[in-house]
C-alpha cells in the first residue's frame, strides 16, 4: 500500500536504488562471483602477479596496460588474485549504477532505479565484460561519481577537490579511463565557481600528474608511422540499422566474438529506439536534475563521443581517425571507438531514468500510485531486452575457473632457478584457447604468471570482413622472434640474442602448434599442459632507457594520491557561496521528485 498523500515515505524505501543495483548486478555477473579465475578476452589475473619493469612501462612495447599491472601486482600474493578480481567486477558495476542513481537522486527514487539498471544492463558493460575490459569499467563506473565531486567542488567544497582527484587516480588504472574522465569532468572545475582559483588549479594539475605512468613511457617508446589498426578498431555496426543507431545504444565494439548474439537481432534496434523515446521524454527535466554545469559537461563530451566513434566506422571519415591514430601524440586512445561512448552511457542512462519518472507520474495522476509503480517497474525491465542474454554471466560465458597445477610448478622453478634470461612462451600466438577453460578465448596468462618477463606474440588477429587482418605488435624483442618463426631461421640464436633462457610451450591450447625446442634446450618441467625448457646464458641486454624518468612519475603520481587523501580527510568542511548565484541546481528539488 502506497502512503498517504503528505506522509512522507518508510525509511527503508530509500534504499531502493542500492537494492535494484546490487541484485541486478548479482544476476549480471553470476558465475563470475564463484572462487576462480574469470579468463576471457584481456581479463587475466593470476594468483601472485610478480611486479616486473614491463609493467611500469620500462622496456618492451606500447605501455598499453600501465599502471595496471603494476597496481595488480602490488595487492596480490597475500589476497589472491581471483579476490581482486571478484573486487574489481562486483565493484565496478555496482558503482556504475549507484553512481547513476546519485546522479538522479533529486528526481526520486524510480528515475534513480530505472537510470541505473539502463546503465549497468547495457550492450557497453555486456561487450566490454565479455572482451576483459575490468578497468575501463571500473573508469566509466568512477566517471557519475567524479562528475558529482567536481561539480560540488565548483560550488566550494573543498574536499570534493580532492575526492576528484582520487576519483580520476582510481580511473586511471587504463589509459583511455584516466582520460575519459580527467577530460569529461575537468571542465566543471574550470567553471566559475566558488571554489578559490589556486585549489582548483591544483586539483587540476594533480589530475594531470595522475596521467605521467603512462604518459612518460609511452613519450620514450618509439612511435610507429603505421596507423596501429584505426580501421579494425573501430565502431562495427551491429546490424542492418548502421553504425549510429548502434553507437546511440551503446554497442558497437569491434570485436564481434565479445558481442552478445541477441545484439544481431531485430530485438536490439527497437529497444535503443524505445529507450531513445524515453531519453528524449527525460531532457525536459535534466537541466533541474543535474544542473546546467553537469548537463553542458556531459552533453558535449557524449556529442563528441558519438562523432568520434561513428567518423571511425564511415569510409568518408575513417581516413580522417586512421591519420590521427597514426601521427598525433597520444592518438591511439581513439582507435578503439565504443570507449569513447562512455559519457552517452551516463547521459542516456540519466534521461531514460528522468523519462521513465515522467511517464510514471503522467500514470499515477491518470490512474493512481499502483499503476504508477507497476508502470516505472516494466520500464526498468526495456534495458533487460536489449541484451537479454547478458544474463548470469552471458549464460555461463563468465564462469570462473582454477588454473592447472602445472603453472605454480613452472613459477616455482623459476622462482628457484638461477639459470639467467626471460621466458618465450609458445605457441607464437597472442591469445590461448584452453580446455580447461572451457576453449574461452583469453590474452596469454604466462606473462603475469610468471616471475619473469616473458617474451611473447604481441600482434593481433581480427576477423573483419571475412578475412583475418593482422595488427602488427610494438615490441622489437617480440617482432626478433615472431620473424624467426616465420622464416624457420634458427630459433636458439634468435632467442640468446633478445635475452631469452627459456621456452615455455603450453600445448592444450587450441590454434597451431608450437615448433620445436631450439638445440641444446634441456627439459626442466614437463606437465600435462605446460613444458619448461632452459637454454645456454643469453646475451646481456642493456637496461631500458627512460627509467629515471619513468620512476620519477610514478612517484609524482603516488605523491598527487597520498595529498589528495590527506586533503580529503583532513580539510575543513568548507562550502563557500558563488559570487552570485548561478542557479545551476534551482529547481533541482521540488517537482522533478516521483517519491
Amino acid at each position: 500500500m502506497a502512503p498517504a498523500a503528505g506522509l512522507p515515505s518508510p525509511r527503508w524505501l530509500r534504499w531502493t536504488p542500492a537494492v535494484v543495483v546490487m541484485a541486478v548486478v548479482a544476476v549480471v555477473l553470476g558465475p563470475a562471483l564463484r572462487p576462480g579465475y574469470v579468463l576471457t578476452g584481456d581479463q587475466v589475473f593470476v594468483p601472485d602477479q610478480t611486479l616486473l619493469p614491463w609493467m611500469l612501462g620500462l622496456g618492451g612495447g606500447l605501455p598499453r596496460s600501465v599502471p595496471q599491472d603494476a597496481v595488480v601486482a602490488l595487492v596480490t600474493g597475500p589476497v589472491p588474485g581471483w579476490v581482486w578480481e571478484k573486487v574489481a567486477l562486483l565493484g565496478a558495476l555496482s558503482t556504475l549504477g549507484l553512481g547513476v542513481a546519485r546522479l538522479l537522486r533529486p528526481a526520486g527514487r524510480r528515475a534513480a532505479v530505472v537510470g541505473a539498471v539502463a546503465a549497468v544492463w547495457s550492450p557497453y558493460v555486456a561487450e566490454r565484460l565479455l572482451q576483459g575490459h575490468w578497468s575501463l569499467l571500473l573508469a566509466v563506473a568512477v566517471l557519475p561519481w567524479a562528475v558529482a565531486q567536481a561539480d560540488a567542488a565548483r560550488r566550494g567544497e573543498v574536499r570534493a577537490a580532492s575526492r576528484w582527484v582520487l576519483l580520476v587516480g582510481l580511473a586511471s588504472l587504463t589509459v583511455t579511463g584516466g582520460l575519459l574522465v580527467l577530460l569529461v569532468t575537468a571542465p566543471l572545475l574550470l567553471v566559475p565557481g566558488a571554489l578559490s582559483r589556486r585549489a582548483r588549479v591544483a586539483a587540476l594539475v594533480g589530475g594531470v600528474v595522475l596521467q605521467l605512468p603512462w604518459l612518460v613511457p609511452s613519450l620514450v617508446h618509439p612511435v610507429s608511422p603505421a596507423p596501429l589498426g584505426a580501421d579494425v578498431f573501430a565502431l562495427r555496426s551491429e546490424g542492418w540499422w548502421g553504425s549510429l543507431l548502434t553507437a546511440l545504444g551503446t554497442g558497437g565494439l569491434w570485436n564481434a566474438g565479445s558481442v552478445p548474439s541477441s545484439r544481431a537481432t531485430v530485438l536490439a534496434p527497437i529497444v535503443t529506439v524505445v529507450l531513445l523515446a524515453l531519453a528524449f521524454l527525460g531532457s525536459r527535466g535534466a537541466r533541474r536534475v543535474l544542473g546546467t554545469p553537469v548537463l553542458a559537461c556531459l552533453g558535449t563530451a557524449s556529442a563528441l563521443g558519438l562523432a568520434v566513434a561513428v567518423a571511425g566506422s564511415w569510409s568518408a571519415t575513417a581516413g580522417v581517425t586512421a591519420w590521427v591514430v597514426a601521427h598525433v601524440p597520444g592518438g591511439g586512445v581513439i582507435r578503439d571507438g565504443q570507449k569513447l561512448l562512455a559519457p552517452w552511457l551516463i547521459l542516456l542512462s540519466c534521461l531514460v531514468g528522468l523519462g521513465a519518472a515522467r511517464l510514471s507520474r503522467a500514470v499515477h495522476a491518470r490512474r493512481g500510485a499502483p499503476a504508477a509503480a507497476a508502470a516505472a517497474g516494466l520500464l526498468a525491465v526495456v534495458p533487460l531486452l536489449g541484451v537479454p542474454d547478458l544474463v548470469w554471466g552471458a549464460q555461463g560465458r563468465l564462469a570462473a575457473v582454477r588454473y592447472p597445477d602445472d603453472w605454480n610448478a613452472v613459477r616455482d622453478v623459476l622462482l628457484r632457478d638461477a639459470a639467467p634470461g626471460d621466458v618465450v612462451s609458445l605457441p607464437w600466438s597472442t591469445f590461448r584457447r584452453f580446455d580447461w577453460n572451457d576453449g574461452r578465448t583469453v590474452l596469454d596468462p604466462a606473462p603475469r604468471f610468471l616471475p619473469r618477463t616473458v617474451v611473447a606474440d604481441d600482434r593481433l588477429l581480427v576477423s573483419r570482413g571475412g578475412e583475418v587482418v593482422v595488427v602488427p605488435g610494438d615490441d622489437p624483442r617480440s617482432a626478433a622472434v615472431g620473424e624467426a618463426l616465420r622464416t624457420g631461421a634458427p630459433l636458439g640464436p634468435v632467442l640468446r640474442s633478445v635475452g631469452v633462457g627459456w621456452v615455455l610451450v603450453e600445448p592444450t591450447t587450441a590454434g597451431p602448434s608450437a615448433p620445436s625446442p631450439p638445440a641444446g634446450a634441456v627439459l626442466v618441467h614437463r606437465g600435462s599442459t605446460l613444458s619448461l625448457y632452459r637454454l645456454a646464458a643469453p646475451a646481456s641486454l642493456p637496461p631500458p632507457p627512460g627509467r629515471p624518468a619513468v620512476l620519477s612519475a610514478d612517484a609524482s603520481a603516488l605523491a598527487v594520491l597520498v595529498t589528495a587523501a590527506l586533503v580529503a580527510v583532513a580539510a575543513p568542511r568548507r562550502r563557500a557561496r558563488a559570487p552570485g548565484a548561478d542557479g545551476a541546481r534551482a529547481g533541482a528539488r521540488g517537482p522533478e521528485r516521483d517519491g
